[in-house]
């Protein structure tokens, strides 16, 4: 009786090994954190500048009064958790935004210049201030920025601060860390919408 059994023929080792990796990067795959989505747009967990990998920090909606303008998210080497931990925190970094709303560049530039008098001490502001019209300009130029137009604003050792709309650079760079420190502050600092400051920077 059992000679005229059928045994099933022998997997060939390879084919074992090779189905083993399959399961073992569909486990990895499955566990991997995925996409977050906040107001339709998709936050990637990672993002590379200027050869490094970087690693999502957090991200928020900002708002403006009642309106929700934006979704912002924080792009790091390593997590941290405080504003301070930010700014201490070596290596490329980057503020990724996503208009949720059509703007005047014109009013971007009067925002960007509340929020940096807010946030300056009077000795920083003075340091700071050709650089910080210099942007404001910039700004201004733009007619409209549209719902769906990509911001980039990097920090990158060697080169200073790098930024982009949809894949164009903005203007040169601008190699000056204090500014980056302050510009960091209207949405991480103490005076920041705590949620938005808190979902930033991950605090649970």
């Amino acid at each position: 009786m059992m000679s005229g059994m059928k045994h099933p023929p022998h997997q060939p080792l390879w084919r074992c090994w090779a189905l083993s990796c399959s399961l073992a990067l569909a486990s990895a795959a499955a566990l991997a954190d995925p996409p977050q989505e906040l107001e339709g747009v998709l936050i990637d967990g990672h993002a590379t500048v200027a050869g490094t990998k970087l690693v999502l920090n957090g991200a928020s909606v900002q708002k403006r009064g009642f309106f929700k303008t934006n979704t912002l998210a924080l792009y790091l080497t390593d997590k941290r958790h405080t504003l301070n931990g930010v700014v201490k925190l070596s290596g490329p970094k980057r503020v990724h935004l996503v208009m949720l709303r059509d703007i005047k560049g014109f009013l971007i530039a009067r925002q960007f210049l509340t929020d940096f008098a807010a946030s300056a001490t009077e000795a920083e502001a003075q340091a700071l201030s050709s650089e910080v019209e210099l942007i404001a300009a910039g700004y201004a130029k733009i007619d409209m920025l549209h719902k769906g137009d990509v911001v980039l604003i990097d920090w990158v050792p060697g080169q200073g601060i790098v930024s982009s709309l949809n894949g164009q650079s903005m203007g040169p760079a601008h190699d000056n860390e204090l500014l980056w420190d302050v510009s960091l502050r209207p949405v991480m600092g103490p005076q920041a919408p705590r949620e938005l400051r808190e979902q930033l920077l991950d605090v649970r």
